[in-house]
């Protein structure tokens, strides 16, 4: 059934492909106003502002994140009924913000710490005993950073060249 009110189609829709141009055509033909990604806030504010969000997106692409904020956002969200990836978020509950990712993120380093430990066999010069992996890794990427000779507010030791 045909949706009333204002439609807006938000997205990457102005891509360098030659089938874009006609696409948008067509939805501007039909009444729908096109603009491209929008920022954060101003995307929130509309979700917020909108009876209905809706993601006809085909099951093959993205739009997990969109369906997510949508629904973060209060907004009522359909989904083509063609897409059953998209349709099972609509059922997610609670829907999953920073905090979830943060320690989904978190729960996944410290498997991997716990599987292999913190000290692995590699071919990185030997840790010092009180040093973490993390502490290597921002060591070796401040000696990547910073090259002899030039400024840098770290203590840097690099070894000559052979």
């Amino acid at each position: 059934a045909m949706k009333e009110g204002r439609k807006l189609a938000v997205g990457e829709i102005y891509q360098e492909y030659e089938v874009s141009s006609q696409i948008v055509a067509e939805l501007q033909e039909k009444g729908v106003e096109v603009t491209n990604m929008l920022p954060p806030r101003e995307l929130a504010e509309l979700y917020r502002t909108s009876k209905l969000v809706y993601f006809p997106m085909a099951t093959i692409g993205g739009g997990d994140r969109s369906v997510l904020e949508a629904r973060a956002c209060g907004a009522n969200v359909e989904v083509a009924p063609d897409n059953p990836k998209l349709l099972e978020l609509l059922h997610v509950y609670p829907i999953p913000d920073h905090e979830h990712y943060a320690k989904q993120l978190l729960d996944g380093i410290t498997d991997l710490l716990d599987k292999y430990g913190t000290r692995n066999t590699t071919n990185r010069p030997p840790m010092p005993d009180d040093e973490t992996v993390v502490e290597q890794r921002m060591r070796e990427l401040i000696r990547n950073t910073c090259r002899p000779g030039e400024y840098c507010p770290y203590k840097v030791t690099h070894n000559p060249d052979p």
